[in-house]
């Protein structure tokens, strides 16, 4: 798998998940940093609304806030970044906004129970 933006890298790794680990789980395939492109990609997030976070393989979030609508949007902090998942019936977008740089990120893929 290979990582368009260097510094997240550790970031685009799959998501090692475990039963104990609330739904949606969100699969990305496709990530594009800033207006240089997009590049294929295979990571998961796990949302776990009950604990207020979300989970990667390099990080947890904590969820600051929850719009539900038509689709749900859910804003996140972690270290040096704010992240913003969209999940949509049929498409899911995440992005992450790096306050070094600054710079941008943003994942398409869907979501789903586990």
């Amino acid at each position: 798998m290979k990582a368009v933006f260097p510094a997240i890298g550790g970031l685009c790794v799959g998501l090692l998940a475990s039963p104990a680990l609330a739904a949606p789980v969100c699969t990305f395939t496709e990530e594009c940093y800033m207006s240089l492109g997009c590049e294929p990609t295979d990571w998961e997030l796990t949302v776990d609304h009950k604990a207020g976070r979300i989970m990667t393989i390099a990080e947890t979030l904590d969820i600051l806030h929850v719009e539900d609508g038509q689709a749900q949007q859910i804003v996140a902090r972690g270290p040096g970044a704010l992240h913003l998942l969209t999940i949509g019936t049929n498409t899911a977008l995440y992005t992450l906004h790096i306050g070094a740089g600054p710079a941008s990120v943003t994942y398409f893929g869907t979501c789903g129970d586990e």
